[in-house]
């Protein structure tokens, strides 16, 4: 069974065809679905799509590319909607983007910072956004990391060394369907790397198809063909790679959390 750990249902993409996409996931695998939320609107819509299915689950928090909708008050609209729903189970997608600056860097930190102390708070392991930010984003987590703070490096694109400092704050790295493009052969030495214990696999759908279906309209069925091509990659069977990334998703994310 397989889990996709990064997907956007919430997308205008995908929204409007929720119950084929929870189908085709149940038939290619997958048990369950972590929703991404990166917005104000999202987050409301993300909490209405966990009426549909119970393989739903969601994180919550605000994008580097959305950043300059934060505010303090938005931000703590999440607050209590953790501390109640045990199926928002991380705080995320938050982080840092140096490369498509739809919000300025001071904001983009104000709002990074803002949820490590409350993801910190909370309990809550976070889902972070890294490009072009790579030390930045270390930076900032390592005192948190340090004082309990988990999370994941979203559709890892980084290099060896870079995975190799993530790591070292115990966090985990989760591969896309970029990994399995012909030109990711730097990133496909990492994928071989990252130790047992610390591997995860997303789609990022509806963005990031993987081969053989790049450039279609991505959705978390997909995640099947990541996870096939990671496990021949690291020459263990599908099934061994399916039941350790679902392993890895549930030490992350679904172990009991107690919010303050």
């Amino acid at each position: 069974m397989l889990i996709d750990t990064h997907c956007h249902l919430v997308s205008d993409k995908l929204k409007d065809n929720l119950p084929t996409l929870l189908e085709n996931a149940k038939k290619a695998g997958v048990q369950k679905i972590i929703n991404i939320a990166y917005d104000p609107e999202t987050i409301i819509l993300a909490q209405e799509q966990l009426k549909v299915s119970n393989m739903l689950y969601v994180t919550l928090g605000i994008q580097p590319h959305d950043a300059s909708k934060f505010t303090i008050e938005e931000a703590e609209k999440i607050r209590p909607i953790a501390q109640n729903n045990m199926r928002v189970v991380g705080i995320g997608e938050i982080g840092l983007d140096a490369h498509y600056t739809l919000s300025p860097m001071n904001k983009q930190i104000e709002c990074f910072e803002y949820f490590l102390q409350m993801a910190l708070e909370l309990k809550l392991p976070i889902v972070v956004h890294v490009r072009e930010t790579h030390k930045d984003v270390l930076t900032r987590i390592i005192p948190y990391s340090k004082r309990g703070l988990m999370g994941v490096i979203h559709c890892f694109t980084g290099t060896l060394e870079e995975s190799k400092e993530f790591l070292d704050c115990g966090f985990f790295i989760s591969f896309s369907g970029i990994v399995t493009f012909k030109n990711s052969i730097s990133l496909q030495e990492v994928a071989k790397y990252v130790p047992e214990n610390k591997i995860l696999i997303e789609t990022d759908s509806p963005y990031l198809a993987p081969t053989p279906l790049r450039g279609k309209i991505n959705e978390p069925a997909y995640v099947h063909h990541t996870c096939d091509f990671i496990s021949r990659l690291r020459n263990v069977e599908y099934d061994y790679f399916a039941n350790l990334t679902t392993k890895n998703a549930e030490s992350l994310f679904f172990r009991m959390h107690t919010p303050s």
